[in-house]
């Protein structure tokens, strides 16, 4: 539920931003007045007595503005989110238009925590602003109550007196004090002014005196003068930024200049230092480089540092390169040097030239001159291929050569994907597989299926034909049961017939349990009855405490009935009790249930 409510939140947020853009055109044109600027508490005046009539209004409005307020109202009520949002800005915008006071009044009244007050502040204090900036900025700091509102209210405010004075806007700063809201403004301002006068701007940010405000100021103007000039922005980034800043101004340069001249922004990859930086430079350049002349690139991903960067850079150009050459693309790897990175590259290029011609891919494979080469192609053909026909892909692994090193794992990827499109389609295919495939495919498919549903997963387990491929089966669906819904995976192995089968789900489901609610497990061992099902889920628990607590592992261990699981698991527990606390371990020995021989021995350590 809390996902679809975020989505719609977000969903309302975006209705209200659209609706707050064509508002702005609506009343953008004329100046905004304010009869009363000094003090926002005093007494409004009342709506203007001859009010415009509601351009295109749904019918439910009132012809004319006489009530905004209760338009307003009935436009909140309104519970389909687009339609809210659009019936709110609509309105508001006009009242704005006619009676900006008595809209503001409005706004201040709303509660404060909806989307619907942050758009309802945004538009008027945005239209105040124009009119009477240092009274919106006053306003903000009372109505903008959360974190996300003072960065919209204040990056909004000084985008616009920036754009309109920069000198203005520069007085207006010290109205804030230092801090996150500082921040915000110092980046709207530079941002804004930057697009009017770069060299103004650049001027300003490098002289002031706080090195942390600089460094906001000089790091958006510079991104403003990357979307022009990248070059040059990497020549200041240098000189003026350091750490993040420059990392930052550095990655959005080198994409940009990337994008229109990759040669130039080869050259300065290599410049930068290892990390996350270069290695995403690297990647775009190699994709960059790919697009104009594969060539060109395969020569300057060899002046990479060798390793995984330039594996990681050739991998992005054959994506690229596979795309409009695949038969190019996979003669140059076939004839790279036999070894790890052809191996690598071979595995890359496989999975793309499945996903669009599994056949041509499977013959590329077969001509790859080393063994390692063809079965990395195989196993990367299977899962390439099954992102498309999932089905068609799993029935082909199991035709590879029972000796073939990758069948199993091709299989295995191949039926994952299968799963996730059709888990019952999957689930029937198993039985078909030779007898040698089973226990993999069984693996694969029975957690998927219990994940779905437990019943039909129950159901399928029953159908296979092999009593060990069945009970393999029934032991992976109390797996994922017990990970899921243990209480009930744990009624469901108290309730199967007495026998080795209902062993093993119990240790199974006790083995899972425990890590997500011991006290659980440790009730429902206790609650059995005595027999073979509880002994072995003691065990189980005495071996879940032997590291953590010996000492109440050797208890657990006591209470189990059977000699043959109990005398292991006590020299178990006592072995880890001696080094723990060797004293009090020696003295439970004196008096253990154990056979002399095993005492004998636990006591020589």
């Amino acid at each position: 539920m809390s996902f679809h409510l975020h989505r719609r939140k977000i969903f309302v947020v975006f209705m209200l931003l659209a609706v707050a853009m064509g508002a702005a055109l609506f009343f953008r044109s004329g100046n905004f007045h304010v009869s009363e600027p000094s003090n926002a508490q005093a007494p409004l005046p009342a709506p203007s007595p001859a009010p415009t009539a509601l351009t295109n209004a749904p019918e439910s409005y009132p012809a004319s503005l006489v009530d905004m307020s209760t338009a307003l109202d009935q436009a909140l009520r309104e519970q389909e989110p687009r339609k809210r949002a659009i019936d709110f800005g609509n309105v508001l915008a006009l009242w704005i238009k006619q009676n900006p006071e008595g809209a503001l009044a409005y706004v201040r009244k709303m509660p404060q925590g909806t989307d619907e007050y942050t758009e309802g502040m945004r538009m008027v204090l945005g239209a105040l602003g124009r009119s009477d900036p240092k009274r919106a900025l006053t306003l903000v700091r009372d109505m903008a109550v959360s974190r996300e509102q003072r960065l919209i209210m204040y990056s909004l405010l000084f985008d616009q007196l920036a754009s309109q004075d920069p000198g203005t806007a520069l007085s207006y700063l010290d109205l804030l004090p230092p801090g996150e809201s500082r921040e915000h403004a110092l980046r709207a301002l530079a941002a804004s002014w930057s697009d009017k006068d770069m060299a103004a701007t650049l001027n300003w940010a490098e002289h002031l005196d706080d090195a942390s405000e600089r460094t906001i100021a000089l790091e958006a103007t510079l991104a403003t003068l990357t979307k022009n000039d990248p070059r040059h922005a990497l020549e200041l980034a240098k000189q003026f930024l350091a750490g993040d800043a420059l990392d930052r101004t550095f990655a959005s340069a080198l994409k940009q200049l990337t994008a229109i001249d990759p040669q130039a922004a080869s050259k300065m990859v290599g410049e930068l230092a290892a990390g996350r930086l270069q290695t995403d430079a690297a990647l775009d350049v190699a994709r960059a480089l790919a697009a104009q002349q594969p060539e060109s690139a395969l020569a300057w991903i060899k002046t990479l540092p060798p390793g995984e960067l330039q594996q990681l850079a050739l991998n992005n150009a054959l994506d690229v390169w596979s795309a409009k050459d695949p038969l190019a693309a996979g003669k140059y790897v076939a004839q790279m040097p036999g070894g790890a990175d052809q191996d690598t590259a071979v595995s890359h290029l496989a999975k793309n030239l499945a996903a669009n011609d599994p056949l041509a891919a499977i013959h590329w494979a077969e001509s790859l001159g080393t063994d390692s080469a063809r079965n990395a192609a195989l196993l990367n053909i299977a899962s390439g291929w099954a992102t498309g026909d999932p089905a068609a892909a799993s029935q082909w692994a199991g035709t590879l050569a029972v000796d073939n090193p990758v069948r199993a794992e091709a299989l295995k990827s191949a039926l994952s994907y299968w799963l996730l499109a059709d888990a019952i389609a999957a689930g029937k295919f198993v039985p078909t597989l030779p007898e040698a495939d089973q226990a993999i495919a069984i693996k694969a498919v029975a957690p998927a299926l219990a994940q779905n549903n437990v019943t039909d997963a129950l159901d399928w387990a029953q159908t296979l034909p092999s009593p060990d491929d069945r009970q393999l089966a029934l032991h992976e669906v109390g797996l994922r049961w017990a990970d899921n819904q243990p209480e009930e995976a744990a009624r469901w192995v108290l309730a199967e017939p007495e026998g080795a089968t209902r062993v093993d789900h119990v240790r199974a489901v006790a083995t899972q349990w425990l890590a997500a609610n011991a006290q659980s497990v440790i009730t429902w061992a206790q609650a059995m009855p005595s027999g073979t099902a509880r002994d072995n889920a003691m065990d189980v628990v005495a071996n879940y405490y032997t590291m953590q607590n010996p000492a109440l592992a050797v208890s657990w261990a006591e209470a189990i009935n059977s000699p043959e699981l109990r005398n292991p698991r006590l020299e178990d527990a006592a072995t880890a009790w001696l080094k723990a606390d060797h004293s009090a371990a020696q003295t439970w020995l004196a008096n253990a249930n154990l056979p002399a021989d095993a005492k004998t021995r636990l006591l020589g350590q």
